[in-house]
């Protein structure tokens, strides 16, 4: 590694805390790369509801960008996953090339003025659906049961049970508020894995200058899918920091 290496920052998806991300970090900082998780606002565990329906999606981007200013590095490279990807680049936009990479593992992305739900599901009668779903809730946005987990081939009884047990709530303002940015994602520097039981954004797709990874897994690759997520992510972050 780089004698300045870049600081590694893995930030969970919806209705999880830093926990989803322990296992990944413990294996790069064994491996020699400075590395750590976080907890977005609202998803720590043993919130009230209230507190959790308050939570926007500028308070999770501002979290982010302050969280980093903290780490005092000179280079960060982030990593997502599925709702993380729009806290993610919507930080990036505003770090700029205090950014050194991005990695996108089976992530949303923010389109300026838009909403992640704008682009959830297959039809406005689901994404409908699901907007009624998250204010019937008191602006939740409900975990999947274990009963849903069932459907996700990939993943273990075992850890099918670990996931329900550890799930919470997630704010649901923050796939509800729209996201702002001052340029498009297309322009920010990013490896964007695609995973074999879903499909990536378009933008994912037309990118000119990304970088396409992919892995074969359902939507938690870190769990069912740990030793091939954590060395795709190694060797993507040794790229940027020598890229850095």
């Amino acid at each position: 590694m780089p004698e300045k290496a870049a600081h590694v920052i893995l930030v969970p998806g919806a209705w999880m805390g830093g926990w989803i991300w322990e296992p990944t970090v413990n294996r790069l900082r064994s491996r020699g790369i400075d590395a750590e998780t976080m907890t977005l606002r609202g998803l720590e565990p043993g919130q009230l509801d209230a507190d959790i329906a308050h939570v926007s999606l500028e308070d999770h981007v501002q979290q982010l960008v302050e969280h980093i200013a903290q780490t005092r590095a000179d280079k960060v490279i982030l990593v997502s996953h599925s709702y993380s990807g729009v806290v993610v680049a919507s930080a990036a936009d505003r770090l700029g090339t205090h950014v050194a990479g991005i990695i996108h593992i089976g992530a949303f992305l923010p389109v300026d003025a838009h909403a992640l739900l704008d682009n959830w599901g297959s039809s406005e009668d689901e994404r409908a659906q699901e907007k009624a779903d998250i204010e019937a809730a008191g602006n939740l946005w409900l975990s999947p049961t274990r009963e849903m987990l069932d459907y996700v081939d990939d993943l273990t009884d075992a850890d099918r049970d670990y996931l329900t047990s550890k799930f919470t709530a997630h704010p649901g303002r923050t796939v509800l508020d729209a996201a702002h940015l001052s340029s498009p994602v297309e322009e920010q520097p990013t490896t964007y894995v695609a995973l074999s039981l879903k499909d990536a954004p378009a933008v994912a797709k037309s990118a000119t200058t990304w970088q396409r990874r992919s892995l074969v897994s359902g939507h938690w690759p870190m769990v069912s899918a740990f030793d091939e997520t954590v060395t795709l992510i190694e060797e993507e972050i040794r790229r940027y920091s020598r890229d850095a």
